[in-house]
C-alpha cells in the first residue's frame, strides 16, 4: 500500500501535521519479530496443546506395538589372504571395490542363502518368527472387536503346517527373514554388517549368526568345487596333449632326415653363404664406385682446363718430383731475370728443361689415366662374377626354403603341442596343491549377542519427536496465518501500512443489539470499552487541553464494521462529560439508528432535507440518552440524492453553534457516495477498521479515494479487538473496582 493520503506530497498528510514516528509508513516487507514472537506467545497453549495430544497418542499407538528385538554380525572381506601358492589361481581372490562388496550384499540377502539358514536352524526354533503362527496385530485385534460389536462372525483361519520341508511354509519363513533382514557396508570400510529383527531375541542373534557362517561356509565350499572340477578337467586334456606331443616330434625328425639328403645341406648353412657373398658384393660395389668417381673427375678437368691443370690435382710420387724441378727451375730463371733478359743463353737453357719437365709430367698424366682405367675394368669384373654367384646361392635356397616349408610347419605344430603339454602339466600340479589350500575371501569379526532390551519400538522417543513434530506444525501454522494475514491485527500494522495514528483500540463487546450495548456502558462506563471511548473521545475532542473539534465524522470501508455502535458510545461518553452532543445518522439508506432503538419520531432528518420540516422539529431528543439525535425514521435512499456539500454547510454550522460535539455516521465509503460530500463539511475525520475482518486492500482504497478529494484523515480507529487473540502489546485495559 502506498503510505501516503495524498499524493505528489513528501509524506502522509494527517490534519496539516506529519503522523508521529516518521515521514510515513514502514517497510512494506519489514517482519515485525517482537510482534510475531507475541503472537506465538499467545498461542502458546494452543500449540502446547497440540504437542502433549499428538505426544500422548503417539506414545499410546507406540506402546502397543510388539517389541522387535535387533541383533547383529559383522563379516569383513578380507583380500590378503596368504600367497603359499605364487601362480594364478583357479578361483581369484576378490578385487574389493563398491561393485564387489554390493555384490556379496546381494547374496547375504539371497532367498538360496537365507534358505539354507532356515533349514540349519531348524524348523522348531523359527516358529516365533512364522507369520503363521503370530499373535494378532494392533489392527487385526482392532477388526476382530469390530466384527464382534457388528455381529460378524469370525473367520476360522487353518492352522499352518508345522513341516519344514513344507514348500509353503519356507517360503514364508524366507519372506519373513528377509523383510527383516539388514545388510550394509560399515562406511568405507569392507565390514558388512549382517543385522536381523526379530520379535524373540534369542532367535535374532541366531539368524544372524547362521546367517554370516553359512555365508562362509558356502562360500568356501563354492571355491574348492570350482577348483576340484578344474583339476578333473585338466587331467584328462594332460592324457591327450602327451600322445599329441610324441605324434608331432616324431614327424619333425623323420622329415629333418629326409630333407638333409635330398638338398645336400641346411638352410642354415646356405642362408650363411648367401650373407658372405652379399657382403662381398657389398664391397665390389663401392670399389667400383670410387674408381668410376676418380676417372670421370680426371677426365671433366682435362676435358673442361687442360691436362695442365689436371696434373696438379693427381698426386703420385713421379709427378710430384717433376713438380719439384719445375719450381727449382722457376726459382732459378727469377734469379737470373733480375740481370739478363730472356734471351741469355743460361735463361734459355732454363726455358727448354722446363719444357721437358712438362712434357713428362703429361706422360705420367696419361699413365694415371690408364692405370685407373684398368682398376675400373677389374673392379667392373669382380662385381659381375660376385652378383652370379649371389644368384645361383639363391636358387638354392629358395630350393631348401620350398623343400623346409613342411618341416617348419611340423616344427610349429610340435613346439605349440609341447608348450601347451607342459604348461597344463604345471597347471595340474598347481590345482591339486590349491584344492587342498583354499580359503573363504570374508571371515566373521563379530558374532551376534542376544540383546537384552528391544530396539523398537521406543515409545518415549517417538513420543517426543510427535510432540516436536505437532508444535513445529502448528508453530508453522501460526507464522503462515501471520504473514499471509489479509486483515490488520495491530495497531503497529495500521499505522505501519497507512502511516496514520491509531487513536483508539475499541475492544470487542458480546452485545445482544446496540440499545443494550449503550445501556451497560451507561452502567458501567469504567470498563476497558468505556476507558477505550473515553480514550478515543480525549483523542478527539480534546488536542492539546483545548476544544479544537466540534464536528466529527466517522468513516469506514465496508457496512458491519461498528461505526454506528461506535459513534452512539462515543456521543454517550462525551455527553458524559457535560458536552451537549448531537449524533447525525447520515446512512438514509439504511437508517441503523430508528432499527436499533425503535424511537417514534414524528419528523426525521428525511423530511427536513426534504424542506417538509424544520431543523429544529427534526431533531429528536431520546428519552434514556444524554444526546440528541438527527436521523430518518426508515430507509429513505430518495433523500440521499439530495445531499450536497452547499446545503450541509450551513446546517453542519448551525448545529455547531448549538451543540459542543456534532458526531456524524456516515454510510460505508466503499459503497455509496455520500461519505465522500460529508467528509467535505467536518472539522475532523476519522477511518474506523474492524479488527481482523476489514480487509487491507479495502481500507487502501477508501483512503486512496479520500485522497484524491484532498480530504484529511486524523487518525483510525481500531474496533471489535480481540484481547486474548491480539499479539499488540497495548491492547489490555483495566476497569476500576468499587
Amino acid at each position: 500500500m502506498n503510505s501516503r493520503i495524498f499524493p505528489n506530497e513528501t509524506g502522509p498528510f494527517i490534519g496539516g501535521r506529519l503522523p508521529p514516528g516518521g515521514s510515513g509508513g514502514g517497510d512494506p516487507d519489514a517482519v515485525d519479530l517482537r510482534g510475531l514472537l507475541r503472537t506465538f506467545w499467545k498461542r502458546r497453549w494452543s500449540i502446547l496443546g497440540v504437542m502433549l495430544a499428538l505426544g500422548a497418542l503417539t506414545w499410546f499407538a507406540v506402546s502397543q506395538m510388539t517389541p522387535v528385538y535387533t541383533a547383529q554380525a559383522k563379516l569383513i572381506l578380507d583380500p590378503r589372504n596368504p600367497d603359499i601358492i605364487t601362480q594364478d589361481k583357479v578361483v581369484a581372490d576378490l578385487d574389493l571395490t563398491s561393485q564387489i562388496v554390493n555384490g556379496e550384499i546381494a547374496v547375504l540377502r539371497s532367498n538360496l542363502l537365507i534358505e539354507d539358514a532356515i533349514r540349519t536352524i531348524g524348523a522348531e526354533a523359527l516358529a516365533p518368527i512364522d507369520p503363521a503362527l503370530a499373535p494378532p496385530s494392533l489392527r487385526e485385534r482392532l477388526a476382530e472387536r469390530l466384527n464382534i460389536l457388528l455381529g460378524r462372525p469370525a473367520e476360522d483361519s487353518p492352522l499352518p503346517a508345522a513341516d519344514l520341508d513344507d514348500p509353503a511354509r519356507t517360503e514364508r519363513l524366507v519372506r519373513a527373514v528377509r523383510r527383516n533382514l539388514s545388510v550394509f557396508s560399515d562406511g568405507d570400510s569392507y565390514v558388512i554388517v549382517v543385522r536381523v529383527e526379530a520379535g524373540d531375541p534369542q532367535v535374532a542373534a541366531l539368524l544372524a549368526n547362521t546367517l554370516a557362517e553359512r555365508y562362509i561356509t558356502l562360500q568356501l565350499d563354492t571355491r574348492r568345487d570350482a577348483v576340484g572340477q578344474a583339476t578333473d578337467w585338466l587331467e584328462e586334456r594332460l592324457t591327450d596333449l602327451r600322445a599329441q606331443v610324441e605324434e608331432a616330434e616324431a614327424a619333425v625328425a623323420n622329415f629333418s632326415a629326409d630333407s638333409l639328403l635330398k638338398d645336400g645341406g641346411t638352410l642354415e648353412n646356405a642362408s650363411q653363404q648367401l650373407a658372405s657373398l652379399n657382403g662381398q658384393l657389398i664391397t665390389a660395389r663401392s670399389a667400383r664406385v670410387e674408381a668410376e668417381a676418380r676417372l670421370d673427375q680426371l677426365e671433366k678437368v682435362i676435358a673442361e682446363e687442360g691436362k695442365e691443370q689436371a696434373a696438379r690435382i693427381v698426386t703420385t710420387p713421379a709427378i710430384e718430383a717433376l713438380r719439384a724441378q719445375a719450381l727449382d727451375l722457376r726459382q732459378k730463371d727469377a734469379v737470373w731475370a733480375q740481370s739478363y733478359d730472356p734471351d741469355h743463353p743460361r735463361r734459355t737453357e732454363i726455358a727448354k728443361e722446363l719444357v721437358q719437365i712438362e712434357s713428362d709430367i703429361t706422360r705420367e698424366l696419361d699413365k694415371v689415366i690408364e692405370t685407373r682405367r684398368s682398376e675400373l675394368e677389374i673392379a667392373r669384373l669382380r662385381e659381375q662374377s660376385l652378383e652370379g654367384s649371389i644368384g645361383t646361392t639363391e636358387d638354392r635356397v629358395m630350393s631348401i626354403t620350398r623343400n623346409s616349408l613342411g618341416l617348419r610347419q611340423l616344427e610349429r605344430e610340435a613346439a605349440a603341442a609341447r608348450q601347451t603339454y607342459e604348461s597344463l602339466l604345471t597347471r595340474v600340479t598347481e590345482t591339486r596343491t590349491q584344492k587342498q589350500l583354499q580359503q573363504p575371501d570374508a571371515k566373521m569379526i563379530e558374532r551376534a549377542t542376544v540383546p537384552g532390551a528391544p530396539s523398537a519400538p521406543r515409545p518415549k522417543l517417538m513420543a517426543v519427536l510427535a510432540a516436536a513434530v505437532g508444535g513445529s506444525l502448528m508453530a508453522g501454522l501460526v507464522f503462515f496465518n501471520e504473514m499471509t494475514a489479509t486483515t490488520f491485527r495491530s495497531a503497529r500494522e495500521i499505522e505501519t501500512e497507512t502511516g496514520l495514528p491509531v487513536l483508539a483500540l475499541i475492544p470487542a463487546e458480546r452485545w445482544r443489539d446496540m440499545k443494550r450495548g449503550i445501556k451497560a456502558l451507561r452502567a458501567a462506563p469504567y470498563t476497558v470499552y468505556g476507558e477505550r471511548i473515553r480514550q478515543l473521545r480525549t483523542a478527539l475532542l480534546m488536542r492539546g487541553g483545548r476544544d479544537l473539534v466540534r464536528s466529527v465524522l466517522v468513516l469506514s470501508s465496508a457496512p458491519g464494521e461498528g461505526k454506528t455502535t461506535t459513534t452512539v458510545a462515543l456521543a454517550e461518553m462525551a455527553a458524559m462529560a457535560g458536552k451537549s452532543v448531537i449524533v447525525i445518522d447520515c446512512d438514509l439508506r439504511r437508517s441503523t439508528l430508528q432499527k436499533a432503538f425503535g424511537w417514534s419520531m414524528e419528523n426525521d432528518f428525511a423530511d427536513f432535507i426534504k424542506g417538509d420540516t424544520t431543523l429544529s422539529d427534526a431533531i429528536f431528543v431520546p428519552p434514556d440518552l444524554g444526546f440528541d439525535v438527527l436521523a430518518a425514521k426508515g430507509p429513505r435512499p430518495d433523500a440521499a440524492e439530495e445531499l450536497s456539500v452547499t446545503w450541509l454547510q450551513p446546517v453542519i454550522e448551525e448545529l455547531k453553534r448549538v451543540y459542543d460535539v456534532v458526531l456524524i455516521d456516515a454510510p460505508a465509503l466503499l459503497a455509496v457516495s455520500d461519505a465522500m460530500i460529508l467528509a467535505q463539511v467536518v472539522d475532523t475525520r476519522v477511518y474506523l477498521v474492524a479488527w481482523n475482518a476489514t480487509p487491507r486492500a479495502a481500507v487502501s482504497e477508501g483512503l486512496a479515494r479520500l485522497a484524491e478529494m484532498r480530504l484529511p484523515i486524523d487518525g483510525i480507529i481500531l474496533n471489535k479487538f480481540d484481547q486474548g487473540r491480539s499479539s499488540d502489546p497495548n491492547a489490555k485495559g483495566y476497569t476500576y473496582e468499587s
